[in-house]
Parts: structure tokens; C-alpha cells; sequence
């Protein structure tokens, strides 16, 4: 069973994941100890109501130890949530990484869904292969277990949704000689629209 306890690992030098604040205290020592400016919390209100947590004072604490607050609540142990609340996870991350914080994600254990929101701004805005996104997590966090579930049904939700806009851009790129063969063109495509519609998308119910 798992037992709380503070802790975190670095993904990047502006990504940290970790398990959540209980108390004010917490979150001075998050921003004493890790750097971090930015704070996304993924925990869903159950978790809060769990865990006793009081996210009005787990945010006053954080903004007056000098660090942005965002909140994108995703259900725990939830595959279809989390697979629908996944692009707009991945878009709060990346605009607080668009914003050049050092960003502390979390969810309660850290281990669930704030490395699949991590896994997707990797691949998904910053192109890195997932298999390579993965290690990075699982060396930061090695009991981090993202539902790959969610990250491909949302992967392919996307994909359906932009499938008009990457076909033109495939096209476009075929037709100004890019690549060396249309699947690379399609590939790229995939990638350059997802990242687009990703940071373009408005964030959906919060």
C-alpha cells in the first residue's frame, strides 16, 4: 500500500514530477528545495476530499512562496477521463513551459497522472519518441506507471479530429520536396498539426 511522503525526481532541468502538497508547508519546501516556479496539480476533487487537502490553501501558500498555481483536475484510476482530460493537461503543461517555469507536476502519488501528462507534452509537443520519453520518466520516477491506454486513445482521438489539416499538410510538404517519401511527409505532418492543435486547443472542462 502505498504511504505519502514528499519526494520528486527531475525529467528535464524545467520538469520536475512529484507527489503532491498536503500542507502549506509543502509547498515551501517544493519551492525551496526543487526551484520550481510553476506548480500544475492534476488531483481531482476526490483526491483533495481523500486526502483532507484544501487546494485554496495549498494555492495561497504556493503563489506567496513566489510560484504560479494551475489546477487541471484528471480522475485517478480512470481510463476514459483521463484519456478525454489528457489534451488539456498536456496544454496547461506546455504553457507554463512556453512560459519558461520550472514546472512541479503532480497528481497524489506522482506515479500515475502526471507522468502520462508529461509523457504526452514530450511526444506529443516536443516530438520525442515515446519509448525514449518513457525512460526519461521512469529514471526520474522509477515506479511511474502512465495509463498508455489513455495516452493512445487520446493520441488517437487527435488524430482523428486533425485528420483533415494533417492530410493538407502533407501534402504541402510533399509538394515543396521536404522529405524523401510521402511517409515521412505524413509523419512530420502528424506531429507539426498534433503540436498545433495541442497548443492552440482551449482547455476543456474545468
Amino acid at each position: 500500500m502505498w504511504t505519502w511522503s514528499l519526494n520528486w525526481g527531475e525529467v528535464t532541468p524545467s520538469l520536475i514530477i512529484g507527489s503532491c502538497p498536503m500542507k502549506p508547508g509543502d509547498q515551501r519546501r517544493i519551492k525551496a528545495e526543487t526551484g520550481a516556479t510553476a506548480v500544475l496539480s492534476l488531483q481531482h476533487d476526490e483526491c483533495l476530499a481523500y486526502w483532507g487537502i484544501s487546494y485554496g490553501e495549498m494555492q495561497r501558500a504556493g503563489e506567496e512562496s513566489g510560484m504560479m498555481m494551475v489546477r487541471f483536475p484528471m480522475r485517478d484510476f480512470n481510463i476514459d477521463a483521463q484519456r478525454r482530460r489528457l489534451p488539456g493537461a498536456i496544454a496547461s503543461l506546455a504553457n507554463l513551459q512556453n512560459l519558461h517555469h520550472r514546472t512541479y507536476v503532480h497528481c497524489t502519488a506522482g506515479l500515475g497522472r502526471s507522468p502520462l501528462t508529461v509523457l504526452g507534452l514530450l511526444t506529443l509537443i516536443e516530438g520525442l519518441d515515446p519509448e525514449q520519453a518513457i525512460r526519461m520518466i521512469q529514471q526520474a520516477r522509477p515506479g511511474a506507471v502512465p495509463a498508455w491506454e489513455a495516452y493512445h486513445g487520446c493520441r488517437a482521438d487527435l488524430l482523428r479530429q486533425f485528420r483533415n489539416q494533417i492530410a493538407q499538410h502533407a501534402y504541402g510538404l510533399y509538394m515543396a520536396g521536404i522529405n524523401d517519401n510521402a511517409l515521412q511527409d505524413w509523419t512530420q505532418a502528424e506531429v507539426e498539426v498534433l503540436r498545433r492543435g495541442l497548443l492552440t486547443q482551449n482547455k476543456r472542462d474545468q
